[in-house]
């Protein structure tokens, strides 16, 4: 089911995405907004089109014969398949006293489970393992929790999932795309309650007050999450 969403990615971080230019994560992310948004859908698949036409034969420096024994010898390579024992699929999170229907795409990235742990204040996050460069995580604020102030030494990307939550630059509902970078600082707070999945490619950094004793924790948390990866 798609909504009318009000945030929305860029063309630019659109056109990476039909590239397959992005983190893993960020492709998941963005491939779960399209499931929920009809209009960056259709962008999605115009800019698709768009990058096919660029592509041509000519190109590549061969010809059509060329071309027809190169498709040919890629289609008849022996096909494997690997057997998996299959895990269930989250395909929803309780959140308050109704459950939150998640994208297909992010219900398959919870295939080895969500482990949910308190990071204060009213805020809950789980860890989901998709690549070596981000930090990807379901983010659930109860009603009336608040993050403490922060900026990001990277990029942030948070898609909406249920309920809503707020900063100092809109009001986001499900399905909302918002994307900060280094050169924002915000908090975001909910009244209702709010499920996001998130992704970070550094370390955000609280700004204010006493949480910013806890920059360190954060720097070594995103260590852990790419680096557990990585090895």
């Amino acid at each position: 089911m798609t909504n009318e969403s009000n945030f929305h990615p860029s063309t630019d971080m659109l056109r990476k995405f039909s590239a397959g230019d992005l983190s893993a994560g960020m492709m998941v992310a963005l491939s779960a907004h399209l499931e929920l948004c009809e209009v960056c859908k259709r962008r999605s698949e115009e800019i698709e089109l768009e990058l096919a036409g660029d592509w041509r034969p000519a190109q590549t420096g061969a010809d059509s014969s060329e071309l027809s024994d190169l498709i040919s010898g890629i289609v008849s390579q022996p096909q494997v398949t690997e057997l998996r024992e299959k895990k269930p699929i989250l395909e929803q999170i309780h959140m308050l006293e109704h459950s939150v229907s998640l994208p297909k795409v992010l219900a398959k990235a919870t295939s080895q489970g969500l482990v949910w742990k308190q990071a204060g204040g009213g805020i809950n996050r789980a860890t989901v393992d998709l690549d070596e460069e981000t930090q990807c995580e379901f983010i659930y604020m109860k009603p009336g929790s608040k993050t403490p102030v922060h900026k990001h030494q990277g990029t942030e990307a948070t898609l909406v999932l249920g309920g809503s939550f707020s900063d100092e630059l809109g009001e986001y509902r499900r399905s909302d795309f918002i994307f900060r970078t280094s050169s924002d600082m915000h908090q975001p707070r909910s009244e209702e309650g709010c499920l996001c999945f998130s992704v970070l490619d550094s370390p955000l950094t609280f700004t204010k007050g006493l949480a910013r004793l806890l920059n360190p924790i954060n720097k070594l948390r995103f260590q852990r999450a790419v680096g557990n990866r990585a090895s």
